[in-house]
């Protein structure tokens, strides 16, 4: 086994679980109309009125919420294979709740775990089947209604619903950035980028206004798909080690969050599964985000 299917199994090196994102509704803001009645002709006191209008009500935003934590995390990630993609299950299979827009369009039943169900793609190499698992095998595939392309999908099982995140395609060949950022539809989805520390437990700096946001997410758009030997995923991990990896979340409308791993000082950020390389525009516009942060290195094992 090398270093890149090391990566794989995995989910990179000491990949914890992407903490619990939260989102407020915003309350519906009163407004107040003004009222004058001028006299004409004389010169009388003029009466001013003031009202409260009545609320308009707001339409309820579809919302994501996890109920709990995983029970035990193994650092081996939960996945499953549908439509030619491969999916991870997002907090390592924590379960979540649905309000506002409960799945209802079903995609087919997860039959077999994933291990004995392989095939032969045209080049002969092994593939995992659709709808096999390692994790909630017999459990129901919906699509949400709000996710594009599948992108996200949920899987109902024992009661509880679970999600999963395309993080590559099942005969591994490359996804773009651009055909991973229009799947996932965060142009849209997106509401604010928190920079957190390598594990995810610490935010180390929030970008809240729009034109940061922005950027952000177009910069992403330029970045190439990184064809990486084993001493480049070497250097990666030693990145990790050393405190330079940081991960990107990626605040969602739906009160979820996705989550991306960046390393500035190599130019390297990760989609799903895969590394992409950073264009020098990119730093040039962002990397100061990343200046005189500070987090503890890993420990290494």
């Amino acid at each position: 086994m090398n270093n890149k299917d090391l990566f794989k199994m995995i989910g990179y090196i000491d990949d914890q679980l992407i903490e619990k994102a939260h989102t407020a509704r915003r309350a519906a803001k009163k407004s107040y109309a003004l009222w004058g009645s001028v006299a004409a002709c004389v010169a009388l006191v003029s009466g001013l009125a003031f009202y409260e209008s009545t609320p308009i009500p707001q339409p309820a935003t579809p919302q994501i919420f996890q109920q709990s934590l995983p029970a035990s995390p193994t650092g081996i990630r939960k996945l499953l294979t549908y439509n030619g993609y491969r999916y991870a299950f997002v907090d390592d299979g924590a379960p979540f709740k649905f309000t506002g827009s409960e799945p209802v369009k079903l995609l087919g039943t997860l039959v077999a775990d994933t291990g004995p169900e392989t095939g032969k793609n045209t080049e002969g190499s092994d593939v995992e089947k659709d709808y096999t698992a390692t994790f909630a095998v017999g459990g129901k595939l919906y699509e949400i209604p709000a996710y594009p392309s599948h992108f996200r999908i949920a899987v109902q099982y024992e009661q509880n619903f679970y999600l999963a995140e395309i993080v590559a395609k099942v005969n591994d060949s490359a996804i773009s950035a651009k055909e991973y950022l229009d799947m996932s539809n965060l142009k849209e989805h997106v509401r604010d980028i928190h920079i957190l520390n390598h594990a995810g437990n610490d935010v180390l700096k929030k970008m809240t206004d729009s034109s940061s946001v922005k950027s952000i997410v177009e910069g992403l758009y330029t970045a190439k798909t990184a064809d990486l030997t084993n001493r480049e995923f070497e250097g990666i991990a030693e990145a990790q080690s050393q405190g330079k990896s940081y991960q990107l979340k990626f605040n969602l409308k739906d009160g979820t969050g996705m989550a991306m791993y960046i390393i500035p000082e190599l130019k390297i950020v990760s989609m799903g599964d895969a590394y992409y390389q950073l264009p020098d525009r990119f730093l040039d516009l962002s990397g100061d985000l990343f200046k005189n942060l500070k987090q503890d290195a890993l420990p290494l094992y």
